[in-house]
């Protein structure tokens, strides 16, 4: 199938119908017709990516995090900067031809991080390999979206639409929406949201959803509809990193630093601003520390490292997989527990820096 010709006539269509209330349900249908074959195509491409040809990386440590970016803008010189790996880098383009992994080291954390082949105008439709690139962006926790100062704004949009165009979603929420399939019966919606009820259900229907029970949060668009609908979207953070600001004046730079209020600004050639995008990546996963006690009353001096909400559960996990199944009870000391040596039991929430001592059969 040729999921492009099909798309570009559907989005002619749309083009060619004048816009008012009587042909709202009709665009929205063919709205909802586009957003399923890009979710056939990104399947299909996703099964033509595979892995192999260094793009199968394995995962490790406590976070995944993916340099992408066009060629030339400073990834390889980065990762070395951030990891001590050397990536091989050279002042011409398409330097990386494989993924390279290095691990951040950083305030307990063992942080893994890809350096990515070049991305190119296009990748999503396959160029410069951009599929298996872009499959394995999918995989990350964090995306740093690494742009040239002096070229910043252009290379950022260009990003943004090609990730957007592969199903990947920067920065938002899983939209509110909730679909409890039924064997018989009508669609039963609950919509608190501003969409017209009609056009909620020819969508459903469109995607095979005839007999269901369906919440729809009261901050929903359409396009938040159509995203539920496709369990091929993934939702992943995003940093936006400027590189080489030692090569752009103090007037772009503040210029950029307007436009990009949340970015990280970097140059290799400046060490504190590494030491802030160290920073940066560290506190977007909202790691806390957890350190273990010893039957022998012996405080590890190296703590685990868990998602804020962690549970005593989650520290059985990570230090024996026994663990969970022949616990008794645990004591904490920190600010996790109302006095300290409290005893507590699997679903107790952690806080950063608590003490666990942890009692077995």
């Amino acid at each position: 199938m040729d999921f492009d010709q099909k798309i570009r006539e559907l989005e002619e269509e749309i083009r060619n119908t004048q816009k008012n209330k009587a042909t709202e349900k009709h665009i929205s249908l063919l709205l909802a017709k586009i957003a399923k074959l890009k979710r056939e195509k990104i399947k299909n491409e996703l099964k033509r990516a595979g892995g192999g040809g260094g793009f199968d990386v394995a995962r490790s440590g406590d976070a995944r995090v993916v340099l992408v970016g066009f060629p030339s803008v400073g990834k390889s010189s980065l990762l070395t900067s951030l990891t001590g790996k050397q990536s091989k880098s050279a002042e011409y383009a398409f330097t990386t031809t494989t993924v390279i992994p290095g691990t951040l080291n950083y305030r307990g954390a063992k942080i893994q991080i890809l350096d990515l082949p070049g991305l190119i105008e296009d990748a999503q439709r396959g160029k410069g390999r951009g599929r298996e690139v872009l499959a394995v962006v999918r995989t990350a926790d964090l995306i740093l979206l690494v742009v040239e100062g002096s070229a910043a704004e252009k290379q950022y949009d260009s990003l943004v639409r090609m990730l957007n165009d592969v199903g990947i979603r920067m920065n938002k929420n899983r939209p509110d929406v909730r679909i409890s399939k039924r064997s018989s019966g009508p669609i039963k919606l609950f919509n608190n949201s501003d969409l017209d009820d009609s056009i909620v259900i020819s969508a459903l229907n469109e995607n095979g959803i005839r007999s269901a029970d369906v919440y729809i949060g009261d901050n929903v668009t359409y396009s938040d509809l159509l995203d539920s609908l496709d369990d091929s979207i993934v939702y992943i953070k995003s940093l936006v990193v400027i590189n080489k600001i030692d090569l752009i004046n103090t007037e772009e730079l503040r210029r950029l630093q307007s436009v990009f209020r949340d970015g990280v600004f970097v140059s290799n050639y400046i060490p504190e601003t590494l030491d802030i995008l160290k920073d940066k990546i560290y506190n977007t996963f909202d790691f806390i520390q957890v350190f273990t006690k010893s039957w022998k009353g012996e405080i590890s001096k190296d703590p685990l490292i868990l998602k804020r909400g962690a549970k005593i559960r989650d520290v059985c996990r990570s230090v024996h997989r026994d663990l969970e199944e022949n616990f008794k009870y645990a004591i904490v000391w920190g600010k996790s527990v109302k006095y300290p040596g409290q005893r507590v039991g699997l679903d107790h929430v952690l806080e950063d820096n608590d003490i666990v001592q942890i009692y077995d059969e």
